[in-house]
């Protein structure tokens, strides 16, 4: 009897194990497979995701506070941290923090001048010297250069600015009427930089005396002709200049008696010279310099190409002609380290406006 049953027991328990699983099965073990996968794989992965963001917008706001920025205004820009794969460059890298710009003043007009604020603290107010411009907020007030309207080009200034205009003043009296909806060329010549210009659309017109003055969205698609193949770094370095009267006599030794002068810029193709007093020199002369870039001793020949003189001063232009591979990448050293100390000055409110070695 109880074999009986114990045989009937194994039957059903067998029957029911080899049933084919109805709908509701299938989708309970899926929820709790998926369960499992959500708990030991996504949840950790999510979890140290924000972590990381958290620990991201730390960092930035400890940054923030470093550069004497308020919460709200790290807060504001912390907005822009989808813009940059590293959010921190919104505080070191003017290039980024001007697209964080742009966004901001867009979406919202009434935080210029919370913007301005921050601009000032960032020091990004002002612009080295020798940093390309990235943004029409770059450009310096009263920068001349010319507007092209309707094939026409009439000189011109930039009058004013703020975070989200910039205000161009006619100098020209303009033949054509411009008026809110026509698109205008602005081009100007930086010095030591090259020449930059952009396109835009007027949004309005207004008078100021007699000027017309153009007003235009900012805008980061600034286009530059570079005018020079290499920087050229303004520094302040005693030279030794001698001026050749016959161009073969620069095949020649050394030359004995030289001349006292400065050097105000060099670059790793030449330099400018100047001379603290009328000197009487032609174009495309041959010259023979000598001078120190931090103790390290240059001696070539060069050819004059530009000439500014006056009574109390004269400075050549000077295109190098036989510099060595060695010395051309020492001028290239100097220059970058230069620049580097400058740029960590200017960061921390330090000005300097060249090297004086």
């Amino acid at each position: 009897m109880n074999y009986q049953g114990g045989l009937e027991t194994f039957r059903e328990a067998t029957r029911y194990m080899f049933k084919t699983p109805s709908l509701s099965d299938v989708l309970f073990v899926l929820f709790g497979f998926s369960l499992a996968v959500g708990l030991l794989i996504l949840l950790p992965y999510w979890w140290s995701r924000y972590k990381a963001k958290m620990d991201l917008k730390r960092d930035f706001f400890n940054m923030g506070k470093a550069f004497g920025l308020l919460e709200s205004e790290i807060a504001l820009l912390w907005k822009c941290a989808s813009i940059a794969k590293e959010p921190v460059k919104i505080l070191q890298a003017k290039v980024v923090f001007e697209k964080c710009i742009n966004k901001l003043v867009r979406e919202d007009i009434s935080k210029i001048d919370v913007i301005a604020q921050i601009r000032k603290k960032l020091r990004y107010d002002t612009l080295p010297w020798f940093l390309p411009l990235s943004s029409t907020r770059d450009i310096d007030l009263y920068q001349t250069g010319f507007v092209t309207f309707e094939s026409s080009a009439y000189g011109s200034a930039v009058w004013d600015k703020n975070e989200l205009e910039l205000h161009i003043a006619l100098l020209d009296t303009p033949m054509q009427n411009i008026k809110p909806g026509d698109k205008v060329k602005f081009s100007f010549l930086r010095e030591g930089d090259g020449r930059y210009y952009f396109q835009g659309e007027v949004l309005r017109t207004y008078r100021d005396g007699t000027k017309l003055v153009l007003v235009l969205y900012h805008t980061e698609q600034l286009s530059k002709i570079q005018l020079r193949e290499s920087l050229r770094w303004r520094v302040k370095i005693p030279a030794k200049i001698y001026i050749y009267s016959d161009m073969t006599q620069a095949l020649l030794e050394e030359p004995k008696s030289v001349m006292e002068a400065t050097i105000e810029d060099i670059s790793t193709q030449g330099v400018r010279v100047c001379f603290y007093s009328y000197v009487e020199v032609k174009p495309e002369a041959k010259v023979f310099i000598h001078f120190e870039l931090r103790s390290y001793s240059i001696k070539v020949n060069g050819t004059v190409k530009n000439i500014r003189s006056g009574t109390e001063k004269t400075c050549l232009g000077v295109k190098f002609d036989n510099i060595t591979k060695a010395e051309e990448d020492y001028i290239r050293k100097f220059i970058i380290e230069e620049q580097r100390e400058l740029l960590k000055a200017y960061k921390i409110g330090e000005t300097k406006g060249g090297s004086s070695s």
